[in-house]
């Protein structure tokens, strides 16, 4: 078994130098962005939080009308795309925004996400939406 007690008295890291952070979060914005766009472009597709540009992480939540968020997660699935789905432990969110007994799908962007596994997300949404999944 590994030992962890020394990480609590080993010295900080360096953070990344300041140019490759701010890279990353333009990366991150212009990836979110891309899949704020093209979510919203779908008939049937709800998209609820800020805008890009609006102080944000690159995630966003989403409804799909007329099928629950599982069923869309279930059905992302099978097409090999992870989405989680519910209410995040923000039940009183949920109820306000309406989707307290469906939830919502959440879909985020990491360092490492490109802008093809963006657009089959996007595309594997529009068909599940227009019921051809």
């Amino acid at each position: 078994m590994k030992d962890y007690r020394n990480r609590a008295w080993s010295p900080p890291r360096k953070s990344a130098p300041r140019s490759r952070r701010s890279s990353d979060g333009t990366r991150g914005c212009a990836l979110l962005e891309r899949l704020w766009e093209g979510c919203g472009s779908i008939p049937g597709v709800r998209l609820f939080g800020p805008p890009p540009g609006a102080p944000r992480t690159p995630t966003i939540s989403l409804v799909v009308a007329k099928i629950p968020a599982t069923e869309v997660a279930i059905r992302l699935a099978r097409r090999g795309i992870f989405a989680s789905h519910g209410n995040f432990y923000a039940q009183t969110v949920a109820e306000r925004l309406g989707q307290a007994r469906d939830g919502l799908l959440r879909l985020g962007c990491a360092c490492y996400t490109t802008e093809n596994e963006v657009d089959r997300v996007v595309e594997s949404l529009r068909a599940i939406a227009q019921g051809h999944d």
